[in-house]
């Protein structure tokens, strides 16, 4: 079903998840109500007072975007992947819960007053500061804010040469732990010592990317390539490569190998450095989207995160391959942990939606649609999603005013096919299946499966079955458990297409 989103039926998770955090953000500002905790019990006046306001466990923390105060605009990338650095070493700290930044990296107007920012980020502590360098000199000032104290809890001014920039960064992580959990045991990670030159070029590359731009996805590749051949053994450049190759693959980019190249980049760095979390994170995204070898891709999730537990990325990640493999119960812990820490992110939200639905939590399923929804009513494809559900609870009336609803064309279509097909109204749904064969047969062979399942058309079902195979289609990985495909059931075919998909016969069946 999700993975209708791009042509090719390949689902390139990072892109989406940042163009969908950025539609909601407004929304943010103007559903307050939507920050709180419904699970968290009251605790005393001052918070009833609040609308039992929500910060987030006392060890949670989010990290903003330093200020890189009058600094030129291309100097950007220096406060930026400063306050990035700072993250990733916070995110490997063990006891403490890290927002992501993909969450907070949108507060970069600083204006917003904390205590908001931090409410809407479920985050009890902010990091935040400023980053100034000129002439090979650094002047940094960090700051850790009490969200719940409404207070600064610590700060400190530092002033070094940039070559001291790594063990700056591992005296901040060390004051900030200490102001946070006091007297916490432990050890904690420590930055990676490269050239300074080749850090720049990736901080470069990392900024450029975030454009999503052909120009900006050229220009990131070059300032990769600079950072290798300073230092052919700083492994993130080559996996900042590989991500962008993949990227550009999953756009449709005509340019060979590609795929091949991503594949010997990522490769190449983990033999080099077999510790790097976003390694195996690209690995897995290769062998689900393309290998589809589904246990594989589980294992290099698993691993990633193995290196980084309280990554909330690695955790979708994880939670997306337990999902195709049918291990709905872990694979919906992980996905909701994820959301926790990372609040903005919608896409996850949606996910929860259906991985509710296949789970059978049908009613839990419409809250998280209804919520995506309240974040933002334009969001394609919900409201179909949300017309399975009424399908599925035997309300074709509810499911065609939920379809009624839906902006996204092909979503339209393809709910009030299933909507109607429910009311039994063959003909009406007839000339819609075959408009949407006619225009959409080409990259929607699962969506048509599906339909044509529910309809009890099973040869033609399968026929469409195997053409979505034959396309690679995303949607493929979304068979166990799902509630149109059950009249295929029965038939031998059913167990031959999950054998040739490489999927478990075990906890086939609907819930």
């Amino acid at each position: 079903m999700v993975g209708m989103v791009k042509s090719s039926g390949r689902w390139l998770i990072p892109l989406v998840a940042a163009l969908v955090a950025a539609l909601i953000l407004f929304a943010w500002n103007w559903y307050p109500g939507l920050t709180s905790n419904p699970s968290e019990p009251a605790a005393g006046p001052e918070r009833q007072a609040r609308n039992q306001v929500y910060f987030g466990p006392g060890n949670s923390i989010a990290v903003l975007p330093f200020n890189n105060g009058a600094a030129a605009p291309e100097q950007a990338f220096w406060s930026a992947g400063f306050s990035s650095d700072l993250y990733r070493l916070l995110m490997r700290t063990q006891g403490l819960q890290v927002t992501s930044s993909n969450s907070s990296f949108y507060f970069q107007d600083q204006t917003v007053p904390l205590r908001i920012i931090a409410e809407r980020l479920h985050s009890a502590h902010l990091l935040t500061g400023e980053f100034q360098l000129n002439d090979g000199q650094l002047r940094v000032e960090a700051r850790l804010f009490d969200a719940r104290k409404d207070q600064q809890l610590w700060s400190q001014v530092y002033q070094r040469d940039l070559e001291d920039v790594f063990t700056l960064q591992d005296e901040i992580l060390t004051s900030v732990v200490e102001a946070i959990r006091p007297g916490a045991n432990g050890a904690l990670p420590k930055s990676g010592q490269v050239d300074t030159r080749a850090w720049a070029f990736y901080l470069q590359g990392l900024l450029l990317r975030q454009q999503r731009t052909p120009e900006g996805l050229q220009n990131a590749e070059a300032a990769f390539h600079s950072a290798l051949q300073i230092d052919p053994e700083y492994q993130l450049p080559r996996v900042g490569l590989a991500a962008i190759w993949l990227e550009r693959e999953a756009a449709g980019d005509k340019e060979p190998l590609l795929l091949e190249n991503a594949r010997e980049a990522v490769a190449t760095a983990l033999r080099s450095r077999p510790e790097i979390p976003a390694a195996y994170e690209l690995l897995s995204y290769i062998r689900r989207n393309y290998d589809w070898d589904w246990q594989g891709a589980l294992d290099a999730a698993e691993q990633a995160l193995s290196l980084s537990p309280g990554d909330p990325e690695l955790m979708s990640t994880v939670s997306l391959a337990l999902f195709t493999l049918g291990r709905f119960e872990r694979a919906g812990e992980l996905l909701q942990a994820s959301i926790r820490q990372d609040p903005l992110n919608l896409l996850r939200r949606v996910r929860l939606g259906m991985l509710q639905e296949f789970s059978g939590e049908y009613e839990q399923s419409l809250t998280s649609y209804r919520v995506a929804l309240e974040f933002n009513p334009e969001l394609p494809g919900v409201r179909a999603y949300r017309a399975r559900i009424k399908i599925i609870q035997g309300k074709p009336d509810s499911a065609i005013k939920e379809s009624d609803q839906e902006i996204a064309p092909f979503w339209q279509r393809y709910s009030r096919i299933l909507a109607l097909s429910a009311q039994q109204r063959h003909d009406k749904a007839e000339s819609l299946l075959e408009q949407m064969i006619s225009d959409d047969g080409h990259h929607a062979a699962y969506q048509l499966t599906e339909i044509l399942a529910f309809r009890g058309e099973t040869d033609r079902a399968f026929e469409w079955f195997q053409r979505a195979y034959n396309q690679k289609d995303g949607g493929m990985s979304e068979i166990i458990g799902n509630y149109f495909l059950r009249n295929l059931h029965d038939d031998p075919r059913w167990e031959e297409m999950l054998i040739l998909m490489g999927l478990p016969l075990t906890g086939a069946a609907t819930p």
